[in-house]
């Protein structure tokens, strides 16, 4: 299952998933409708970072959120020389944070002494998520991270998947309570490569915090031939083409994703998807 796509999109719909990740404080969490989750080129070494949560103008303090699924001993050295080569171009006025996730801690290559003042500090925090309180993950947004991290069995899928659903505040707003519905699909498909669009929907309880209703309910009845999203991310980074991620990038506009997701997903500019939708979608 391709994971960045996933945990970008989620923090990126649910700043305070990551918040809570990291321990922030009380202050910081009641501001979570105010951060931004973006992805961030370092253009002197072509260094991308998987996303910054921050506040408009870095003001206060931001994170730095790296997902790690694969062991990398080289990964620590990378991660702070992106930081510190972003910190140099930006100047940010803000108190800087990273937070490193690993699916388990047998991924993690192990921190270097030259960074362990940085734990120490809190300015690195490292979660392992088969190592988060069940406690903690029962409620919304993190139970979301139980979806991520279960087996690829349907049915105990479907049980997380319709429980996040019911799990959304009855007070949010129509569109995030949509998007969040998108998510849970998104992550589905992700696990479940071989169902179909419509055995991916019918995993899903129609009656679950209003999904029948939902854009993206709507969405897979009336387009049934297309695969998922998380398979039409695969396919375009897998053949590599320009013309496939041409594809990519129209399907996941059509689908409502930002151009920085479709950017981090396709490794395009934003200035070449800027091109690519002017040209099908205008």
């Amino acid at each position: 299952m391709k994971s960045d796509s996933l945990f970008y999109t989620y923090f990126q719909l649910l700043p305070e998933a990551l918040l809570l990740l990291a321990g922030a404080q009380k202050a910081d969490l009641a501001r979570a409708a105010e951060y931004r989750f973006q992805s961030v080129e370092v253009k002197d070494h072509a260094f991308r970072l998987d996303g910054i949560l921050a506040l408009p103008e870095f003001r206060g303090e931001f994170f730095f959120v790296e997902v790690q699924y694969q062991k990398d001993q080289r990964f620590y050295t990378r991660l702070f020389a992106q930081i510190m080569t972003f910190l140099h171009q930006k100047q940010p006025e803000g108190r800087w944070r990273s937070v490193v996730i690993f699916p388990k801690r047998s991924v993690d290559a192990g921190l270097l002494e030259h960074f362990a003042e940085y734990l120490a500090s809190n300015r690195l925090k490292i979660v392992y998520l088969d190592e988060i309180s069940p406690d903690v993950l029962t409620a919304f947004p993190l139970n979301i991270l139980r979806l991520v991290g279960a087996p690829n069995k349907k049915e105990q899928a479907a049980i997380l998947a319709n429980d996040v659903l019911r799990s959304v505040p009855p007070t949010s707003e129509v569109h995030r309570r949509d998007d969040v519905a998108r998510l849970v699909a998104s992550i589905l498909t992700a696990k479940f490569p071989t169902l179909s669009y419509e055995e991916i929907r019918a995993m899903i309880e129609p009656s679950v915090a209003g999904f029948e209703q939902s854009r993206f309910y709507q969405d897979i009845l009336e387009k049934g031939e297309e695969r998922g999203i998380e398979r039409g991310i695969e396919r375009g980074i897998e053949q590599g083409s320009y013309r496939e991620k041409e594809q990519t990038t129209v399907g996941l506009a059509r689908a409502g994703m930002t151009k920085e997701f479709i950017a981090n997903i396709t490794k395009l500019s934003l200035e070449e998807i800027e091109q690519i939708l002017r040209k099908h979608l205008s």
